[in-house]
C-alpha cells in the first residue's frame, strides 16, 4: 500500500542528532520532549476525516520505524513494539500495512521524497551551477540534521530486511542522484559523468553518515559549504584515456557464483587427524579461520538473514562444539568476518600507500590498487565489507567508521600539494574516501567486481585531483601501471584467524 504524505515539515520537530536526542518511554512520550510527539487523534466523534485519522496513523507508524530500527536494527523490531510506540493497535496496523516490510519501505519512500523536494525547492535552477550546488546541499544538510533517524534509514537502509528493501535502496538512491545532478540545469552547463556524480554523491552520503553515527549533525549546515568547495575541484569531463563510465547492473545472470578465495580453498582442508605436530594454537587458529571464511561466503551467497550455526560449521568442517569454544552467536562470528574483512582491504592499501611514500600522489595511486587487488582476490569479503556493511547492526557501522578514518588519514600529506593559490577544503580527504568507496560498492553489488582493476586508474585520479588539481592527477592515473590492463596482485594467503585474534 502506497504511502501518503505527512503532515510535518522536512525541518519538523526531530531537530536533535541520534546519541543525543529525545529518549522514548514505553508509553511513545519523549521523555525531555514534547509529550504529544506520538498523541493519538480523539477518538469518538471528533469529526475528522477518514483520509486525515489514517494519515495521522501513518505518519505515528513510520516515525516508530525510523526510530526504533536506530535503536535495535531491523531484525529487533516488533511489531509490538510499533504499535506500542506509535499509539496505533494492532488491528489498525494491518489495516494500513501488509507487514513490518512494507511499513518500513514506507518509512524509506517518505524521506526520499522529502529529501530530494527539499533539495529542488531549495535551488534557483537560473542561478550559476555553483550556487545551485550550495543551496541543495544545505538544504539536505538541513534535512539530516532535523530528522536524523529517519536520515539514517535513508542513507544507511536497514540490511537484513530482505531483498526487497535492499532493491528499494538502490532505487531510490539513483533517484536522488538524477534529482541532485540531473539535466536540470541551465543550457551552458555540462553534464558531469557518471563516475563524478558517483563519488561526489557518494562523499556526501559518507560525510553525513558519520555525522549522523557520531551525533554531530549539527556540523552539516557548515560542512554543506566545504562539501560544494570540495565538488567545484572536479572538471565537467574525464581527461582523456580515463573516459567510461561504471557498469550498470547485471540482468539474466542467474548462475551460481564462486565466492571462495584460493586462500579460503586451502583453509577448507581439514586437518590431519590422530597424531600430528601442530600445536593447539595452530589448530584453533586454523578452525577460526574456516568458520570466518565460511561465514563470509554463506552471507555473500544467501544474505545474512539465511545464516545458520549449522551450515557454517558443515562448510567450514567444524563440529557445534568447536563452533561455539569460539563464537557465542551466529551474529559474532558475522562481526568477526567483518572484522577481517575490513582489515584486509586496509592492510592491502596501506602497505601498498607506504612502499610509494614520499611520493604522495603516486602512492595513493598504489594504495587503491592494493585495495582492489585484495579484493578481486577474496571476493566473499569484498561483498561482506563494502556491501553488506550497509546497515548490518551497530557494531557494523562502527567498524566501518574506523576504517574510513584510517583511510582519511592517509590523505593528510596531500594537503601540502595544493597548487599555488589554491584552498583545499578540509572536508576533502573523508569526502573523496566516501566516494571511492561508493564506487566501489556499485561494481561489487552489481556483480562487476573483476572489471574494478580497470577502473583503478580513475579513481586514482578522482581521488587527488581535489589535492594537486586535474591536470597533475591525470598525469599520475595515466603512468599507473594498471592502464595496461595488468591484473592485479595476488592477496598473500595468510591465516585471517591470526589476523582477527
Amino acid at each position: 500500500m502506497a504511502s501518503r504524505a505527512v503532515r510535518s515539515s522536512p525541518l519538523g520537530e526531530d531537530s536533535r542528532d541520534l546519541k543525543n536526542g529525545p529518549a522514548i518511554s514505553q508509553d511513545g512520550r519523549s521523555e525531555d520532549g514534547p509529550p504529544e510527539r506520538y498523541r493519538r487523534l480523539p477518538t469518538g466523534a471528533h469529526g475528522l476525516p477518514r483520509e486525515e485519522v489514517e494519515r495521522d496513523q501513518r505518519e505515528r507508524l513510520q516515525r516508530a520505524m525510523t526510530e526504533l530500527i536506530v535503536e535495535r536494527g531491523y531484525q529487533g523490531v516488533r511489531i509490538l513494539d510499533l504499535t506500542q510506540l506509535a499509539h496505533v493497535s494492532r488491528p489498525t496496523f494491518y489495516e494500513l500495512y501488509a507487514d513490518k516490510e512494507e511499513l518500513l519501505l514506507a518509512a524509506y519512500d517518505e524521506i526520499a521524497r522529502r529529501t530530494a523536494q527539499a533539495a529542488v525547492a531549495a535551488i534557483d535552477f537560473d542561478a550559476p551551477l555553483e550556487e545551485r550546488m550550495r543551496a541543495g546541499m544545505r538544504a539536505f544538510a538541513d534535512v539530516a540534521a532535523a530528522e536524523p533517524h529517519a536520515m539514517s534509514l535513508f542513507l544507511l537502509g536497514a540490511f537484513g530486511a530482505g531483498a526487497k528493501a535492499l532493491a528499494r535502496r538502490k532505487e531510490t538512491i539513483r533517484a536522488l542522484e538524477k534529482a541532485l545532478m540531473s539535466s536540470r540545469t541551465s543550457g551552458s552547463d555540462k553534464v558531469a559523468p557518471e563516475l563524478t556524480v558517483k563519488i561526489v554523491l557518494g562523499g556526501i552520503r559518507e560525510v553525513a553518515v558519520a555525522r549522523l553515527h557520531h551525533g554531530t549533525t549539527a556540523e552539516l549546515r557548515k560542512i554543506a559549504d566545504e562539501l560544494t568547495d570540495w565538488i567545484a575541484w572536479f572538471a565537467p569531463t574525464l581527461p582523456p584515456g580515463l573516459e567510461g563510465d561504471p557498469p550498470g547492473p547485471r540482468e539474466g545472470d542467474e548462475a551460481t557464483k564462486d565466492f571462495s578465495s584460493e586462500r579460503s580453498r586451502r583453509a577448507q582442508v581439514r586437518l590431519p587427524s590422530g597424531r600430528h605436530d601442530l600445536s593447539r594454537e595452530e589448530v584453533a587458529a586454523s578452525q577460526r579461520e574456516r568458520i570466518l571464511d565460511a561465514t563470509a561466503e554463506i552471507v555473500a551467497e544467501k544474505g545474512l538473514a539465511s545464516l545458520t550455526i549449522p551450515e557454517i560449521a558443515s562448510r567450514a568442517n567444524v563440529s557445534h562444539e568447536t563452533f561455539y569454544e569460539m563464537f557465542h552467536t551466529k551474529m559474532e562470528a558475522f562481526l568477526g568476518a567483518q572484522k577481517f574483512g575490513f582489515e584486509g582491504a586496509l592492510g592491502g592499501g596501506v602497505e601498498a600507500w607506504e612502499a610509494q611514500m614520499p611520493d604522495w600522489p603516486r602512492a595513493i595511486d598504489a594504495g587503491v590498487r592494493g585495495v582492489i587487488g585484495y579484493l578481486v582476490t577474496e571476493p566473499a569479503y569484498a561483498r561482506l565489507v563494502f556491501v553488506d556493511a550497509f546497515g548490518a547492526s551497530p557494531e557494523t557501522i562502527a567498524l566501518r567508521d574506523q576504517l574510513m578514518r584510517a583511510y582519511a588519514e592517509r590523505f593528510l600529506p596531500g594537503y601540502d600539494y595544493a597548487p599555488d593559490g589554491a584552498k583545499v577544503p578540509a572536508i576533502a580527504a573523508e569526502a573523496v574516501v566516501g566516494g571511492c568507496w561508493q564506487v566501489i560498492h556499485h561494481y561489487i553489488d552489481n556483480d562487476h567486481l573483476h572489471e574494478l582493476p580497470a577502473a583503478a586508474p580513475q579513481l586514482a585520479y578522482m581521488l587527488i585531483t581535489p589535492f594537486v588539481g586535474a591536470k597533475r592527477a591525470a598525469q599520475i592515473a595515466l603512468s599507473s601501471p594498471w592502464m595496461d590492463g595488468s591484473a592485479p596482485p595476488r592477496a598473500p594467503v595468510g591465516s585471517s584467524a591470526q589476523a582477527t585474534a
